[in-house]
């Protein structure tokens, strides 16, 4: 690969970043911009070569605004499970080197305490859509896998892979994206289903809110060292 052409890739992936701010609902995803993230997706790599993915592509006000009056459920069990990747500084945070800032969560989501998570908590999608122009939502069929991958691993790292390529190609237009895992949590799911047409046996994999931040769009980014996490011939 030619070292300029190296470069891009390697600052395409280190400044690729989750942006949770509100987006500016009149800034619209263009139709070339659209495409560009589709062809990204159509050459996803996938176990067995699959494709066992849809996407559905929501950027019709009417429709949006018929999602956004969904609720989601939040369970106990993700906010004890996502009290323990949140730091409570950028010092702490860079320290850990791995999660992300507790201060972006709702402070009802900010304890492991069993006594004091709440045994059921809500909330309107249109809180999460935040003004997105664009959402992409990506569906799979769990009747099928990948062979003799137990649980379909390999088709789920098939959808991850599907989520890389969208989320890289819309960085290139300089586009803005959050993973909506709301998306495909109880309750919401069946909810979001009808809302679209998606026939069975198809369920939500995740979507993606896509379009312009209105904001600061990411928090302190932090990874691990190479020698954190790599074994040369051996584990660490």
């Amino acid at each position: 690969m030619d070292p300029d052409n190296a470069n891009r890739v390697q600052w395409l992936l280190e400044h690729r970043h989750s942006s949770r701010a509100p987006y500016d609902p009149a800034w619209r995803v263009t139709d070339a911009e659209l495409e560009r993230i589709v062809e990204a997706a159509r050459w996803a790599p996938t176990a067995h070569n699959m494709q066992n993915f849809r996407l559905v592509v929501v950027d019709d006000r009417d429709v949006l605004d018929r999602l956004g009056k969904i609720r989601s459920t939040v369970s106990a069990t993700f906010i004890a499970e996502n009290y323990r990747q949140l730091s409570w500084s950028p010092e702490q945070l860079a320290e850990r080197k791995t999660g992300i800032l507790g201060t972006t969560f709702p402070a009802t989501w900010r304890t492991d305490d069993p006594a004091q998570v709440p045994t059921h908590e809500s909330r309107l999608l249109a809180e999460v859509i935040a003004g997105a122009p664009t959402l992409i939502i990506a569906l799979f069929d769990p009747t099928k896998r990948a062979p003799a991958s137990e649980g379909d691993v390999l088709g789920m790292i098939s959808l991850g892979c599907v989520l890389e390529n969208i989320w890289l190609a819309a960085h290139v237009s300089h586009l803005d994206v959050q993973v909506v895992s709301a998306f495909s949590g109880d309750g919401a799911e069946s909810e979001i289903r009808r809302v679209l047409d998606v026939p069975e046996p198809w369920r939500v994999a995740f979507a993606l809110r896509v379009g312009h931040a209105v904001g600061p769009t990411n928090q302190p980014r932090v990874r691990r060292l190479p020698a954190d996490f790599v074994g040369r011939n051996r584990f660490l």
